[in-house]
């Protein structure tokens, strides 16, 4: 399953706090986190403040991403959403399937 987490730091931390975690993250999690992902990706939002972040994980266990909100969970709001890929045209033909239309 594919997911997407978004976090947001908190506007009263310190980037110095920021650094610090993720230089945690890269000694004590990062290889385990990887272990049990087929595929995560970070992006930054580019000169947002406070720093946002959004992940894309593909996992099959999704308890894994526990560690990764636990882990900055004191620094960041974070929010984990389920996702699956759908085109434009798909999805249109999905949303147009739910319309009922009558004659008046």
């Amino acid at each position: 399953m594919w997911y997407v987490a978004v976090f947001d730091a908190k506007e009263d931390v310190a980037r110095k706090e920021i650094y610090h975690e993720r230089s945690e993250w890269l000694k004590k999690r990062e290889k385990v986190f990887q272990k049990k992902c087929k595929t995560i990706r970070r992006y930054e939002v580019v000169g947002s403040s406070p720093v946002k972040v959004f992940f894309i994980i593909e996992t099959d266990d999704p308890r894994t991403l526990n560690v990764l909100s636990t882990h900055f969970g004191d620094a960041w709001y974070s929010t984990t959403y389920p996702v699956i890929e759908r085109g434009i045209a798909e999805a249109l033909k999905e949303d147009l399937s739910g319309i009922i239309v009558t004659k008046q």
